[in-house]
């Protein structure tokens, strides 16, 4: 029952990090002393804030399972947004 609410728990993170940092980059904006990369590029506020928060929880709580399967997630999140936004790129 513990796995099934760890990994539960990964899903839930990932979906409020995802939103969060869409909002912050998109919408709300940054201050102008947080204007420089991995902060205002949405691709790497993403990744960065789930490495972070995967690694904090998997090592505070000894959650192997969030840690692991979080990181691996935000890898492959941040590759399938790289691949969607170079594909999105108009080439000249």
């Amino acid at each position: 029952m513990m796995i099934l609410l760890q990994f539960v728990l990964i899903f839930v993170i990932f979906f409020i990090v995802k939103w969060l940092a869409w909002k912050i980059t998109e919408e709300w904006g940054l201050p102008i002393w947080l204007r420089y990369k991995p902060w205002e590029c949405n691709l790497c506020l993403t990744f960065w804030s789930l490495i972070t928060i995967y690694t904090a929880i998997g090592l505070s709580f000894s959650c192997l399972y969030v840690m692991v399967g979080g990181i691996v997630l935000a890898i492959m999140n941040a590759l399938a947004m790289w691949i969607s936004q170079r594909d999105k790129t108009i080439k000249i």
